[in-house]
């Protein structure tokens, strides 16, 4: 009768891990590689220098360039910030998706960069800032981004690839039903670089998703409490026929 019992344990510690093994389902994954539906560049001007002003930064577009994105540069007399538009609708989410990582990629074309009152000056970091675009050219998008994160370029190399985290403000954008996410990329101190705008090597999103599978409970758990219900009542029925 001992033996019937043991049988019966074991049986339920083997079914308990057929279960863990069947049913520990993979979470799929997809990658979009989106090009930009425009880039132009804004150069926010020192009104001292430029028309006259009595103004010096005053953090608004004064001149615009469509097509360009090229070169980053922050100097004593102005600033030239490069921006980029991504028709992101087709990223409309099933409940059952979510967005896990969301990047912006672009690749230094050159370190060498020079105006608006300075030489050749490494800015140590670039920054990016997002806003909800509208896939047109607009001098405004200068000042309407807020700051998303940074990139250290102060040890880089021309044609090296450069990744901005933009994950929680597409997640945002996404989930707004926003047609198009804007960014802005800008030297975060004085000094200048230039960025790729070439066929084959323009900026673009890069946005990952993964397909959330049901939660399962954790292997350890569910072994656990097979283990425990098996022997637990073999050692029970083996007290009662002890007694």
């Amino acid at each position: 009768m001992n033996s019937l019992y043991h049988k019966v344990a074991v049986a339920s510690v083997c079914t308990a891990l057929s279960f863990v093994v069947g049913a520990s389902p993979k979470a799929k994954a997809a990658t979009f590689n989106l090009p930009p539906t425009i880039t132009f560049e804004v150069i926010d001007l020192d009104e001292r220098y430029y028309g006259g002003g009595p103004g010096r930064f005053d953090g608004l577009g004064d001149l615009v360039f469509p097509g360009n994105f090229d070169v980053v540069l922050r100097g004593t007399v102005g600033e030239a910030a490069e921006f980029a538009e991504f028709n992101i609708s087709s990223l409309f989410l099933a409940p059952s998706e979510v967005i896990s990582r969301a990047v912006l990629q672009t690749e230094l074309y050159t370190l060498v960069a020079t105006g608006l009152g300075i030489g050749v000056i490494n800015p140590g970091s670039l920054g990016i800032f997002g806003y909800v675009g509208n896939g047109t050219v607009d001098a405004s998008d200068f000042e309407a981004g807020v700051f998303l994160s940074s990139v250290d370029v102060s040890s880089s190399r021309d044609r090296d690839i450069l990744n901005f985290d933009v994950t929680p403000f597409v997640n945002q954008r996404v989930s707004n039903g926003d047609t198009f996410a804007g960014f802005g990329i800008r030297a975060l101190n004085i000094g200048g670089l230039a960025l790729s705008n070439f066929p084959g090597n323009r900026p673009k999103l890069i946005v990952e998703t993964a397909n959330v599978a049901e939660p399962v409970p954790e292997p350890t758990t569910i072994f656990g409490s097979a283990l425990a219900l098996g022997i637990g009542g073999w050692l029970k029925r083996k007290k009662s026929s002890q007694q």
